[in-house]
């Protein structure tokens, strides 16, 4: 079946790179712009949010968003993520999409596949570009024992004290 190129099939086409890209730019701020966090807080909206469900975790506004992004890059500094699977469903200036996220965790003596799990999230566009409007962390049953235990999880004993403060209910 051949799918009709009209201008509204090429418009959600070029939404889904922007949003793919903004994919990319989440992956590399979070991860190499330690120097500057606010370049991680500055892909969500004004009154973008961050959460961690299982954990309680709420990030709300670019403020929030830049100082959680400091703490954790000065908490578990050599993480990496990694986002894959992703899709998009587009809804004129707004989205909503998922991918599968997977971390590791680079240190001296090994790198770790820490973390497994996915994002959803809900995007808006702002001009040309869109931005996070909200983003879950979500993960499979009983994976924060791998977060919390053994050697990992002593690498991630300070950031989840540093998680408290954001925590809500």
């Amino acid at each position: 079946m051949t799918m009709p190129r009209d201008d509204a099939y090429l418009k959600a086409a070029a939404d889904r790179s922007m949003i793919q890209d903004l994919l990319g730019r989440y992956a590399f701020a979070i991860d190499y712009e330690t120097g500057d966090p606010s370049v991680w807080a500055s892909l969500f909206t004004n009154d973008g949010r961050f959460e961690i469900p299982i954990m309680k975790v709420v990030v709300e506004g670019r403020a929030a968003l830049t100082e959680f992004a400091a703490g954790l890059h000065r908490t578990i500094p050599g993480l990496h993520h990694v986002m894959t699977n992703s899709y998009v469903d587009i809804d004129g200036d707004t989205a909503t999409g998922k991918c599968e996220l997977n971390e590791f965790l680079l240190r001296p003596e090994a790198i770790y596949n820490n973390l497994q799990g996915w994002y959803e999230d809900e995007y808006q566009r702002e001009g040309n570009r869109w931005r996070f409007r909200s983003r879950k962390v979500l993960f499979p049953r009983d994976s924060s024992r791998v977060t919390t235990g053994g050697v990992i999880g002593e690498y991630f004993k300070e950031y989840l004290v540093f998680c408290q403060q954001y925590r809500r209910g």
